[in-house]
């Protein structure tokens, strides 16, 4: 991917971690760059997050010291480059488990 311009939708579970880090610039949630640098962040581990726990969400947020305002449009964003329609669709199971992600990280964050 280019360093001058945010990596494309296109197939985003092959961004490499300095991908990430330019398409987290282009969200406004460049602040956390450096720590997603640092943990590894690459676009499979943004992929692998709509199926993570409860407890692996409270992890990921800890560690990269995310408010939860932050972490909400981190995972909004994340939805829709998925359902971009230049990135290769994903079978329903996912699209269903990655809607409950969404849903169940909303309850919890108007909770909070």
């Amino acid at each position: 991917m280019s360093k001058e311009r945010p990596p494309e939708p296109l197939d985003f579970f092959i961004w490499t971690v300095e991908d990430v880090g330019l398409w987290l610039e282009e969200i406004n949630l460049g602040g956390y760059r450096q720590i997603f640098k640092d943990n590894g962040v690459n676009g499979e581990y943004l992929e692998g997050m709509s199926m993570f726990t409860t407890e692996q969400i409270l992890r990921f947020i800890r560690r990269c010291h995310m408010k939860w305002g932050d972490f909400i449009t981190l995972c909004k964003e994340l939805r829709r480059i998925k359902g971009s329609p230049s990135v290769s669709k994903h079978s329903c199971v996912e699209c269903r488990h990655t809607h409950t992600f969404h849903t169940r990280m909303q309850k919890f964050a108007a909770v909070s």
